[in-house]
């Protein structure tokens, strides 16, 4: 009998029928509805004491705050759930817990990449027209793949590769910075625009966190 329904499964998956998502929604719509009771209620907002303490009945979580250059990814979440897990359960164990929450918007990425954003409209126009990739860039670019590879392998220092291995899986592959703009879910140009200037992404971003933070499975904030 399993079989059968495996296979009647699948042949509902290969005919393309859509499948009901009424448990998934209900789900959802419980979800919602604690979150926002949460919130309302401040369950989760809590002060440090405000008298001395031996620290025996205290938890104090955190994690890299994020950088405000893009939204939230899967590292993040990944950091993220493994805090509220251990706050969660310290709670539970009637600890006093404060777990804060902030954005990182020091630092030169965030002003490199509006600097970017100008000369790419200074060089190409707005909206910029990039040149399009030939089949010779694209053997360029393997080249340079292939010798920055045989470099790596020649490198003692391990904490470098390892930080080179990062900043590779981190790239989006794209050439110019409109093009990363875009990968991210920005389809206006005007709004991308607005990026070059540096004071523009430490006023953008952070609502956009608060707000897919509070829209994922995490507790308010």
């Amino acid at each position: 009998m399993a079989t059968a329904k495996t296979t009647a499964a699948a042949t509902a998956a290969v005919a393309g029928e859509k499948r009901s998502t009424v448990k998934l929604d209900t789900m959802r719509e419980i979800e919602k509805h604690m979150q926002k009771l949460w919130a309302d209620m401040k369950i989760f907002e809590a002060d440090a004491p405000s008298h001395s303490t031996d620290n025996s009945n205290t938890f104090l979580a955190t994690f890299p705050y994020p950088y405000m250059n893009g939204r939230l990814h899967l590292g993040h979440t990944f950091s993220l759930s493994r805090c509220e897990f251990s706050v969660g359960y310290q709670r539970l164990r009637g600890k006093h817990c404060l777990f804060p929450f902030g954005f990182h918007c020091t630092g030169m990425p965030i002003q490199a990449s509006a600097e970017k954003l100008k000369r790419e409209m200074e060089d190409f126009g707005f909206p910029p027209k990039f040149p399009e990739t030939t089949s010779e860039d694209v053997e360029r670019e393997k080249e340079k793949l292939a010798k920055s590879k045989e470099s790596e392998s020649s490198k003692v220092d391990s904490k470098f590769k390892s930080k080179k291995s990062k900043a590779a899986a981190k790239s989006t592959g794209d050439k110019y910075q409109w093009q990363i703009m875009r990968s991210i879910g920005m389809d206006d140009d005007e709004e991308i625009r607005k990026f070059a200037d540096p004071k523009h992404w430490i006023s953008y971003f952070p609502s956009v966190v608060i707000n897919e933070r509070r829209q994922s499975t995490f507790k308010p904030i």
